[in-house]
């Protein structure tokens, strides 16, 4: 069954009844969407739609969902859960290149910022780690028409990624097997100073793992190659399994089947599931340049007893020339 705003009438959706979403996408609309402020351009994509590591929502009770008549569709019993990967049928896909392509050509945009969900590039051990659709489907995108900050949550931690574009085959690993598995491992653009804190976007598309509401699960960890120290990612590159004897449309959710090097990954907060992000924009420096300073907040201990105290984790500075 295809799960779509036809499907699941919004007032199951409590967050449309909070925050108008601009319609951008009858059909799917509030699922993805697209809003300028200034001279940056906002995209939030459903990560849903390409991620194969996950479910979609389960219908809770105690009433069961009633599909529209027209589907044809018996009603969904309460606490089904269901794979919607693909479930626009490659729409959000189509629109993201659309509207990316009007964005980079649009006079006065300097930056392009995307907002999701699924992290492609995420380290974490005991969280999700990294998602092959993601990259399969958006990264290319994102590439070609010079997306400068990808903002992501669904692991309960933070992570910054160096500029990355393009990928390397062939560098992951299957974990059951040990067979060479193509993970798309994107190519980072590393400074010749490893502790760099000014970044030109230019170079490739920044990732940051912004999950720092915290978790009521034991703090992520990162992984760790012993043999040569390396931080490893889990990746996610097959889609869910059906489950054989029971509903149908109902799905087991794998875990990750591979593991990369994690070369892209350039900072990890080790020490709490907890933060806030700060973004501050300035349009144009007196030698032509726009830049987008982040700083991240993080509360130490947090995981363990309440606080309200924030220290600086870390200051970056992302640039590029006007117009690039």
């Amino acid at each position: 069954m295809r799960l779509n705003s036809t499907t699941v009438p919004k007032e199951l959706i409590p967050i449309f009844h909070v925050f108008p979403y601009p319609l951008t996408a009858p059909l799917f609309s509030g699922h993805w969407y697209s809003f300028r402020v200034g001279a940056v351009f906002f995209i939030s994509l459903d990560g849903n739609d390409v991620a194969y590591q996950d479910s979609g929502p389960a219908v809770s009770g105690p009433n069961p969902l009633t599909p529209v008549p027209a589907t044809g569709n018996a009603p969904i019993t309460p606490g089904t859960s269901f794979y919607i990967r693909g479930y626009s049928g490659g729409e959000q896909t189509r629109w993201l290149e659309t509207t990316l392509r009007k964005a980079s050509e649009e006079e006065g945009i300097d930056w392009i910022v995307v907002q999701t969900h699924y992290g492609a590039l995420s380290s974490t051990k005991t969280g999700n780690g990294s998602d092959k659709g993601a990259r399969e489907q958006w990264l290319p995108l994102f590439d070609k028409y010079g997306v400068d900050l990808v903002l992501c949550g669904h692991d309960h931690d933070y992570e910054r990624s160096y500029p990355v574009r393009g990928a390397n085959p062939n560098a992951g690993t299957d974990e059951a097997t040990g067979a060479v598995v193509d993970t798309l491992q994107p190519r980072p653009a590393i400074p010749a100073d490893p502790a760099a804190t000014r970044f030109d976007t230019t170079q490739g598309t920044v990732h940051l793992i912004l999950g720092g509401g915290g978790t009521s699960a034991p703090l992520d960890v990162y992984g760790e190659d012993t043999a040569d120290g390396k931080v490893q990612a889990k990746v996610f590159t097959k889609r869910n399994e059906s489950v054989a004897g029971t509903t149908p449309g109902t799905f087991i959710r794998n875990p990750a089947d591979a593991v990369e090097d994690a070369i892209w990954s350039a900072q990890r907060d080790t020490s709490t599931g907890y933060g806030i992000g700060v973004f501050d924009y300035e349009p144009c420096r007196s030698d032509g340049k726009t830049t987008i300073t982040f700083r991240y907040y993080h509360a130490v201990g947090a995981d363990k007893t309440p606080t309200g105290d924030y220290e600086l984790f870390e200051t970056i500075v992302f640039e590029k020339e006007r117009g690039k």
